[in-house]
């Protein structure tokens, strides 16, 4: 790969980074000799203002798709449109790929012509899809499941193939939150071996919705409104065993009420060393209390702690 700048001053500090966070130093305009494949590259602010006015991949412009790239500044915000470095501590990044075509393809497919030169953060999420190295002891497919990175992805907010989004919850002590839901939750189920469900609807779940005056606690009732659901179909407290997997599938029931991010999913024990890969979008980030799309995205979990894995899931009308 040979990387070209044109700029309105010399650029003297830069770097590409691959999907596993390996740096490569890269001299300009002369073929480089790194595996195929996506990288980051990294334009850093040395010790004065400069216009980033065009990347060339392979003697190939990237034309309005520089405007996937954006500037971090040195408070850590990130701007957008932004092809410029200007501050002590500020870096220019840009998602490109070895062969310039594919790239092309990518964002082609991802972003709307019209959003280009825009704040894409505005209407869109980015999310990259790393290589996982999980214990080989899981053997196929899930190696292979994690091992894939398919590289940065841009997806329209709001949109049916909207992979994930962060959910906003109101402020409660889990303890206390787990023991209403014990209380509340009638039905216990075993779903495999190590992975158990209790439920707050009768196996196998079906319509009709189960009416708020159900739901015994106003603790649990006045939480999954205020989070954003009308009516509810259910909700569950799943457990996962130590060293144990959810095989790789993609939900299929009740599509037509949780399609796009109308899952609610909650990791409510610690996230390190649990692994939840839905799709192309990569790894969830299984600190933050999400909702996710599990209907288009195929996925799987695998639990490498010691300890059990415990999780919040309901879903409904929102």
């Amino acid at each position: 790969m040979k990387i070209s700048i044109t700029s309105s001053d010399k650029l003297e500090k830069f770097y590409v980074k691959d999907l596993c966070d390996k740096i490569y130093c890269i001299d300009l305009d002369t073929p480089q000799d790194i595996p195929a494949g996506w990288y980051e590259l990294n334009i850093f602010y040395v010790d004065r203002k400069i216009e980033i006015e065009d990347i060339l991949i392979n003697d190939a412009s990237l034309r309005e798709f520089i405007y996937t790239g954006y500037y971090v500044d040195g408070n850590g915000d990130i701007h957008q449109p932004g092809c410029a470095l200007w501050d002590k501590g500020g870096c220019f990044k840009i998602w490109i790929h070895t062969e310039v075509g594919v790239m092309f393809q990518r964002i082609l497919e991802t972003i709307r012509n019209d959003d280009y030169g825009t704040n894409l953060f505005e209407k869109y999420m980015l999310t990259v899809e790393r290589p996982i190295k999980i214990k080989e002891s899981w053997g196929e497919p899930y190696i292979s499941f994690f091992a894939n990175g398919d590289g940065p992805r841009w997806w329209l907010n709001n949109d049916r193939f909207t992979p994930w989004k962060i959910a906003d919850i109101p402020n409660v002590d889990k303890d206390m939150f787990l023991r209403e839901l014990d209380q509340c939750l009638p039905f216990f189920e075993k779903l495999a071996d190590g992975w158990t469900r209790k439920s707050l609807a009768r196996p196998p779940r079906e319509l009709p919705f189960i009416p708020w005056k159900e739901i015994s606690s106003s603790i649990l009732k006045d939480f999954f409104q205020k989070i954003g659901y009308k009516r509810i179909m259910d909700i569950s407290l799943q457990t996962l065993s130590p060293n144990t997997a959810i095989e790789i599938h993609k939900d299929e029931h009740y599509n037509f009420i949780k399609k796009g991010c109308k899952t609610f999913y909650w990791n409510i024990t610690p996230h390190e060393n649990v692994y939840f890969k839905l799709g192309k979008s990569g790894l969830l980030p299984l600190q933050y209390p999400l909702f996710i799309n599990t209907i288009e995205h195929p996925h799987a979990v695998v639990n490498e702690r010691t300890t059990q894995r415990t999780v919040i899931i309901a879903y409904g009308e929102m």
